[in-house]
Order: C-alpha cells, then sequence, then structure tokens
C-alpha cells in the first residue's frame, strides 16, 4: 500500500488528493469503478486485485486487465497512464491534430488546479467527443466539481467516472492498431500499467510514489520486462 509522497497543494483539486490501494483491495469493488466484460466480472468475486489481475491476463482477457488496472490506480495515476498510453498511439501511428489537447491534459495532471481543468475544454464540446481524445479529456473533466455546461446549474461526476473513462480511452487508443497488434498494444498498456503502479514514468520524479502488489505471480513472469523507453522504443 502506497501514498504519493509529494507535496499536494492547498489550491489543487481535491478529487486528485492521493488516496491507498493495495493489490490486497477486493476485485469485485475496484471492478464496480469500470465497465468489465461479463466473464470477467463474473470471476472477481472472492479474488483480490492481484488474483485477479494475473487471472484475466493468463485467460488473454487484454482488455479487462487494462481497464482494471485503471479502475484500481488512483485517479491521478490513473489519468497519467490514460495520457501517456494514448500519447503513445498518436505518436507512433503518425497522427496529428491532437499533440495540443494531450499536453493540456498532462499540465493538468501534473498540476491539478481548476484553471488547468479548464484549459482541457468546455463541457459541452467534451462531453460530445466520443473519440479517443474526447474520452481522455472526459476522464480530466469528471475530476472536475461540475459538468455542467449551464450557468448556474451545478452537476457534480460520481467518484468513479475518472478512472473509467482512463480505461476506456485506453481501449479505443488500442484499437486503432491494425489486425494482431491490438493484442501487443494491450499487452504493453498492461506492462506501463503495473510499472506506474511501482513508481515508473510519473509525470514527476518522486520515487516513493509506488503501489506495490499488483505486479506479483504469474505477472512477475508473464510481465517481468518494465514498459521501457515508451516514447520511441516500442513497436
Amino acid at each position: 500500500m502506497g501514498l504519493n509522497s509529494g507535496e499536494f497543494q492547498d489550491d489543487w483539486l481535491k478529487s486528485m488528493a492521493p488516496v491507498a490501494v493495495s493489490g490486497a483491495d477486493p476485485a469485485a469493488a475496484v471492478a464496480q469503478r469500470t465497465r468489465l466484460g461479463p466473464r470477467a466480472l463474473a470471476l472477481a468475486g472472492g479474488m483480490n486485485s492481484h488474483q485477479f489481475v494475473g487471472e484475466i491476463v493468463k485467460r488473454g482477457w487484454r482488455a479487462d486487465a487494462v481497464k482494471f488496472i485503471a479502475a484500481w490506480l488512483p485517479p491521478r495515476d490513473s489519468l497519467w497512464f490514460a495520457t501517456l498510453g494514448v500519447w503513445q498511439t498518436y505518436r507512433l501511428l503518425g497522427q496529428t491534430g491532437a499533440e495540443e489537447s494531450l499536453r493540456r491534459v498532462a499540465a493538468f495532471v501534473r498540476v491539478p488546479t481548476a484553471a488547468n481543468l479548464a484549459a482541457v475544454g468546455p463541457a459541452r464540446q467534451v462531453l460530445r467527443d466520443a473519440g479517443t481524445m474526447g474520452l481522455l479529456a472526459q476522464a480530466a473533466l469528471y475530476s472536475g466539481d461540475n459538468i455542467s455546461s449551464v450557468k448556474g446549474k451545478s452537476v457534480k461526476p460520481a467518484a468513479h467516472l475518472t478512472r473509467k473513462m482512463a480505461g476506456s480511452a485506453l481501449i479505443v487508443a488500442a484499437a486503432k492498431w491494425p489486425g494482431r497488434q491490438k493484442a501487443a498494444c494491450l499487452d504493453q498498456f498492461v506492462s506501463m500499467g503495473l510499472d506506474i503502479a511501482e513508481g515508473s514514468h510519473l509525470w514527476a520524479p518522486n520515487p516513493l510514489q509506488k503501489y506495490p502488489g499488483l505486479r506479483q505471480p504469474p505477472l512477475r513472469e508473464i510481465f517481468s520486462q518494465k514498459a521501457g523507453n515508451i516514447w520511441d522504443n516500442w513497436k
């Protein structure tokens, strides 16, 4: 179990504050924060989180593993996980037009103030976008206190939505890869999520920010290699 070790500023959104998570957390409770396939959902009862991730990876249910890891990580880490995954696919597929949006989400994760969240985009526009970038922006939007675009009206989003939409953005990003490469992309995302849980690839150097316990047997054997240079050296 671990907590973010860095100083959390008074003007940062409380929804992005550090929370404790553990590989011993009941899988069924984590599963309620996302949308798993019926087979995976039926398997979650009676298992803890690290047992469940190991089992669904062993069975080849990669998309469920990615969504579950995103739901297990604290909201700030989960949004960062999605940002890295979406950014990676856009760069490696040579897609254009999303870099500025990605940079705005990344800036919000690094410094999660209301002003940086507003810079991601207006609620009306973000909620209408069902594409990869739209889902990522929605994950950020749902960390705020109000998603209403109507003046004078307040709609507070449910606490689980940031992590749920982070997982959805990753799945849609992986779907852009052709044929069998989708499976390799999802495997990379699983490794990346496990790395983030262990303090790698974070938005700032912070070696004490770790949530150990998710990468245990059989994941140590299946995903024993770190994701490495996630920006350039993955094919």
